[in-house]
């Protein structure tokens, strides 16, 4: 009996496949992944090694180098690279994540075998239907690992409640403050995807240029749209952002946020400086008692 292939069906079976996965070692990982568009091409590159093993002749494609290959190209667009350290970490759960999906979507496959999906088209449409459901019940497996398996990892770190030092460096000035790790603190800066660290604007009020001072000293820092117009022919424009968030009395808020020199952060007898990161601009007080001043996202920690 010959055996028809769809390309159409193995291109979009693997890209969402693929797309799962790095979305779920991002998640897992506590890794900053790129755009969507970047986690999309990589997916992309995956497709298009799935296609390659289809090509007559050329058996390269099959080896277990070329999928090595393959799979370190796809991590390197998903995740960039900043150290060979990250990599390996980035690779390493990628391949594991990737097994455990490859994993749930065997054993659906065979726990379902003998289930007669539908009957009014024979064994080609019970099958077809089969793969398509299979496929969704992989990618909503996946989708609560990533909504719930994040603080899951996020309590294997030991992150919950713990306050660190912090020093925020801008123009070269430094101010040093004690931060909260908050797990609840998912803020990711839209256009870079890089995590956001909220900090009060009284202890950042030495570093700031006076044309941000003057609009939080004027209380106009409701209107997100209203900073960016009234900063936008200053010399340090391109370093400003705009940050969505959600506090008690902001329904849809924006938060000014500004790309410093640097952060450092000190955890575990450890400095670590950072440099993709945006700086939260927060006019009010995070702790009645000061206890911090500042909200870490957890991420920072688990790089």
């Amino acid at each position: 009996m010959r055996q028809v292939v769809y390309l159409d069906e193995i291109i979009l079976v693997n890209l969402v496949m693929n797309f799962t996965v790095l979305w779920l070692t991002s998640r897992l990982n506590v890794t900053p992944a790129g755009s969507p568009v970047r986690l999309l091409s990589a997916a992309a590159i995956g497709c298009l090694y799935a296609l390659a093993i289809f090509v007559p002749g050329f058996n390269l494609a099959g080896s277990f180098w070329a999928k090595l290959l393959t799979a370190a190209l796809m991590v390197l667009i998903a995740f960039g690279y900043t150290s060979w350290q990250k990599f390996m970490r980035n690779f390493l759960w990628f391949i594991l994540i990737g097994f455990t999906v490859g994993g749930i979507a065997a054993g659906l496959h065979y726990l379902g075998q003998n289930i007669t999906v539908v009957q009014f088209k024979g064994p080609l449409a019970d099958m077809s239907y089969h793969k398509w459901l299979i496929l969704t019940c992989t990618v909503l497996c996946c989708l609560g690992a990533g909504k719930w398996g994040i603080d899951s990892r996020l309590r294997q770190l030991h992150l919950k409640a713990v306050k660190i030092p912090l020093t925020v460096t801008l123009w070269g000035k430094s101010v040093s403050l004690e931060a909260l790790v908050d797990t609840g603190n998912r803020l990711m800066e839209p256009l870079s995807r890089h995590p956001v660290v909220i900090v009060e604007y009284e202890v950042l009020q030495p570093l700031l240029p006076a044309e941000i001072c003057g609009l939080f000293q004027s209380g106009k820092t409701k209107d997100g749209s209203h900073m960016m117009l009234s900063l936008a022919q200053t010399s340090y424009a391109k370093r400003l952002r705009l940050i969505p968030f959600h506090a008690v009395g902001s329904e849809h808020g924006m938060l000014l946020g500004i790309q410093p020199d640097n952060i450092e952060i000190f955890y575990q007898d450890k400095q670590q400086r950072v440099k993709d990161v945006v700086v939260g601009i927060y006019d009010q007080r995070l702790s009645p008692e000061t206890a911090y001043r500042a909200l870490l996202h957890p991420q920072l920690l688990a790089s």
